[in-house]
Order: structure tokens, then C-alpha cells, then sequence
């Protein structure tokens, strides 16, 4: 078994090819967001007033600011988020997020600065990606660049642009506004992350808001007061108060559409597949039955391992629920559905080795047609790894003198390549042995568990998964104490009847 820090390292080290599709993505969203600059100028500002400077000169300093901000982004990424870069869709999401706060906060910077939302970025990101430390920096680096681009007007014109940002007591009025909202910016996202750390409700969307609403006024007012245009800023708080609210109500709509369009994985995103009217997971009860139940219970199993050893809950329990989707191919063929009858009994070996090995990579393409989470579908492959169908293989040597290849007998997915997918091939494997035992008890169980564990070791199985050893000691525990809540045996009356309990 790897060491666990060079498993992960490999697992998400960035190809050549990623890092290109990061830079080029990079490169083409500071060129947006400097083209949007650029149209907002000749369609809005250019028609009231001649800029006061060199609109090429003004430009190029636009454009040095927004690339080192995003280079800036890129770097922190590629050094403490190596599997965000490697994963392309996630840091194209983080660029989308970027220029569409960016792109919204210019165009309502028409009206006023002020309009702006404040830790518009931070809200979208802490769905996405679950880091406080990625949402702050992402709106710590959104909120800069929305200042340069206010600031670009600024230079051009003298603080002229904005409906209601008239020119009162020359450009410094208008200067005053930008930093305000810079320092709204960068105080609403310090709270966002902390405030919605691991919470999926939608009624801590409203508090968060509120807090920040309470927050941003606070803020405004205080900055205000060290004005000289005091009473002029303080007469436009209602904008602040509008600005308040739109974060939370802009982010619980957008959100769901970051998700389908980058097929991300988020807390709600993951809540909604366990959503039993999920089109799968119906036609898994009523088709297959037994798979569904087993699918069940393999994922109380996981969820509390995950949470044991500090992984996703959630992923963990969504994965468990598909795994086995596969089997929606071939129902029948499988013990979990089968009422007495095995037509296995009636097949050669290798034709039944080939109909059990195809639940894995059907389930796999099965959850990439309805379009689950890759994370979700990964585990659909790699639950089996390369484990051999030993039944079928010993079959096979009862009916042949000759040698018979141990790989035609094997399942041909992939081994674990992730924590969570580790914890379901031990959990699966664990819930279907101890549901087939007699007369399980304690010590049977953990003897059980410690045979299945360590063979899946000697065969290579966890090579290429980050689980270290404490965390498969761990699991194992897990699952021994939770055997207890959930095979426990019923109380029987004395006319033979099982108690309710």
C-alpha cells in the first residue's frame, strides 16, 4: 500500500495539458472582462464626456492589474488546490464566477457603485467548492478587480460615470464611492465563508444575508463618517440596503446553474440525487428491488465511515446510492433480486463472469448519460476495482483441465483512485458478507471484515487510494460498531412472532 501523501500527490498532479487549459481559460477571461470594460466605455461613458487621459494608456494599465489578479489566482491554485486546476471543470467555474460578478457589479455600477453587491463571489464559490479560504480569495480578488474597473472610469473621466454619481465636489466624491465598495466587497466575504461553512439550509442563506446586510450598513456608515461628502453618502444607504440583499437572492439562483453547467458537486446538488424521485434510484426499486435495499444499506454503512475518517458525507452517501446502478442492465442475474431461482446455474462460468462484470462499466456510462457528478459515476467503475469473481473462476477450473486465466474471471474497472471510493468498496463488499453470515457476532464480524480488508490489500486494490492504514482501521471499527444498530437481531414472542422494535 502508497504512502498517502504520495498517492494524493500523483492523483492530482496537473498534466501539461490541464495547465494549458488553465492558462488559456485565464487569459481568455481577463480579456472578457477587459472587452466588457472597453464596451461599457464607448456605449455609456464615451457619449457624455471626453476622457481626460489616453484611453490606450488607461487600458493597458487595466489589463496588467486584471492578469496579475488572475495569474495571482492561478498560482494559489496550482499550489494549494492542485486538484481544482486538475479538474478542469471546477476552475472554469471559478473564472465564470469572477467575470459574471465582475461583468454584473460594472454594468450596475451605471446606476451607482453602491449597487454592487457585496460578497456577490464569495456566496457563488462557498457552494462550489466548500473552502473559506477559496471563497475569500476569490472575493477578495473579484472585489479588486471590480475596483480597477470602476477606477478605469475614474481615470478616464474624473469620476463622471454613474447616473446618480453626478459630479458634486469634482472626482473625489466618486473615488470615495469606489473605496466603499471595494471595503464592503472584502468585509462581506470575509463573513460568507465563515458564516456558511457546512450549511446547506436555506434559511441560513437569510440569516447570512441579513448579517451582512447589517454588516455592510455598519460599515458604510462608519466610512462615511470620515468623509468629507459625508452627508451625500449618507443620503444613498437605500442603495447599500438593496445591495444587501441581492448576494443571498443572486447566489440561491445562480447556484444551480453553475452546478448543471460545470456538473459540479455541491452539498445541495448531492442532497437532490439522494432525493428518492430521482429517476434512477425509482427505476432501482421497482426493477431491482434488492439492489435498491442493499444500496441502502451500503450507504448508512459509508456515511458514517466518512464521517469518521473526515471525508464527504454527502458524496459518500450519493455514491453508495448509485454504485450499483449497473445492475438495472441484467436485474436477475444478481442474489440480492433472485427469489430461489439462480439462472446463473443454467450458464457457462464465462458467460456469467461477463454479465456480473458488466454492472460496473454500464452503471458508469449509465450515470454519465443522465449526467451525475463524474465524482459520483467514478465510483460506479472503481467499487469492484480489478477484484476477481473467484465463484465463477473456481467453476471454471471444475470444468476444464487446462489452465484457465484469472483475468477473464476478474472485473475490468479500475482500481479506487479516491477516498470515498475506498470506503465503498469495503463498505459493499463488508454489507453483503455480514448479511450472508448465519450467526454474525462480534468477533465473527471483525474477523470477517479484517479477511476482506486484507485481501483487497494483497491485491492491490488500495494501491492507487489515498486511505492510509489508520483510516482503514478506522473504517473497519466503524463498521463493527454500526453493525449492532443495524442487523440487529428482532426479539421473538413466544408464539414466534418478531417484536416491532
Amino acid at each position: 500500500m502508497q504512502n498517502k501523501e504520495e498517492t494524493t500527490e500523483r492523483k492530482h498532479a496537473i498534466t501539461g495539458l490541464q495547465m494549458f487549459k488553465a492558462i488559456t481559460a485565464t487569459i481568455i477571461c481577463g480579456i472578457v472582462m477587459l472587452e466588457v470594460c472597453i464596451l461599457k466605455y464607448y456605449v455609456i461613458d464615451a457619449i457624455k464626456n471626453p476622457p481626460t487621459m489616453n484611453i490606450w494608456a488607461a487600458m493597458l494599465l487595466l489589463a496588467i492589474a486584471f492578469f496579475v489578479f488572475l495569474g495571482g489566482l492561478l498560482v494559489f491554485l496550482v499550489i494549494a488546490r492542485t486538484y481544482i486546476v486538475s479538474n478542469t471543470r471546477y476552475y472554469f467555474a471559478y473564472l465564470s464566477a469572477i467575470a459574471f460578478t465582475f461583468i454584473s457589479s460594472l454594468l450596475l455600477g451605471v446606476i451607482s457603485p453602491l449597487l454592487v453587491a457585496p460578497g456577490f463571489a464569495a456566496f457563488i464559490i462557498i457552494q462550489l467548492s466548500r473552502k473559506k479560504q477559496d471563497a475569500f480569495i476569490v472575493n477578495f480578488i473579484t472585489a479588486t478587480m471590480i475596483m480597477f474597473g470602476l477606477l478605469f472610469e475614474y481615470i478616464l473621466f474624473g469620476g463622471s460615470a454613474g447616473i446618480f454619481t453626478v459630479i458634486q465636489h469634482n472626482g473625489e466624491y466618486y473615488l470615495w464611492m469606489i473605496i466603499t465598495v471595494a471595503l464592503l466587497n472584502i468585509g462581506a466575504g470575509a463573513i460568507v465563508p465563515v458564516a456558511l461553512r457546512d450549511k446547506t439550509h436555506r434559511l441560513n442563506y437569510a440569516l447570512v444575508g441579513a448579517i451582512i446586510l447589517v454588516c455592510s450598513i455598519a460599515l458604510y456608515m462608519g466610512i462615511s463618517a470620515f468623509s468629507q461628502f459625508r452627508m451625500e453618502l449618507i443620503s444613498y444607504a437605500w442603495l447599500v440596503t438593496i445591495a444587501g440583499v441581492m448576494p443571498i437572492l443572486a447566489a440561491l439562483l445562480l447556484n444551480p446553474l453553475f452546478e448543471s453547467i460545470f456538473n459540479l458537486v455541491t452539498d445541495n446538488r448531492l442532497m437532490e440525487l439522494t432525493n428518492s424521485k430521482q429517476p434512477l434510484l425509482r427505476r432501482l426499486a421497482t426493477e431491482a428491488p434488492g439492489t435498491y435495499n442493499h444500496s441502502m444499506s451500503v450507504a448508512n454503512f459509508a456515511e458514517m465511515c466518512a464521517l469518521a475518517i473526515g471525508e464527504d458525507v454527502y458524496l459518500a452517501r450519493a455514491a453508495a446510492y448509485y454504485h450499483d446502478v449497473g445492475k438495472l442492465a441484467d436485474p436477475s442475474y444478481f442474489t440480492e433480486n433472485q427469489a430461489g431461482y439462480n439462472p446463473h446455474d443454467d450458464l457457462l462460468p464465462e458467460v456469467s463472469a461477463e454479465i456480473i462484470r458488466k454492472h460496473t462499466t454500464y452503471g458508469y456510462q449509465l450515470l454519465k448519460e443522465h449526467r451525475l457528478p463524474k465524482e459520483v459515476a467514478d465510483i460506479a467503475i472503481e467499487h469492484h476495482g480489478t477484484l476477481p469473481m473467484t465463484v465463477f473462476y473456481e467453476r471454471a477450473k471444475k470444468l476444464t483441465d487446462d489452465e484457465v486465466d484469472p483475468a477473464a474471471y476478474s472485473y475490468h474497472g479500475r482500481t479506487p483512485t479516491s477516498k470515498i471510493a475506498g470506503i465503498i468498496m469495503i463498505c459493499d463488499s463488508s454489507e453483503a458478507a455480514i448479511r450472508a453470515m448465519d450467526k454474525p457476532d462480534g468477533e465473527r464480524v471483525d474477523a470477517l471484515l479484517r479477511g476482506i480488508i486484507n485481501s483487497r490489500i494483497q491485491q492491490g486494490q488500495f494501491d492507487n487510494c489515498p486511505l492510509s492504514l489508520k483510516d482503514i482501521d478506522t473504517i473497519r471499527s466503524t463498521i463493527i460498531n454500526a453493525y449492532g444498530g443495524i442487523f440487529h437481531k428482532r426479539i421473538k414472542y413466544p408464539g414466534g412472532e418478531e417484536s416491532e422494535r
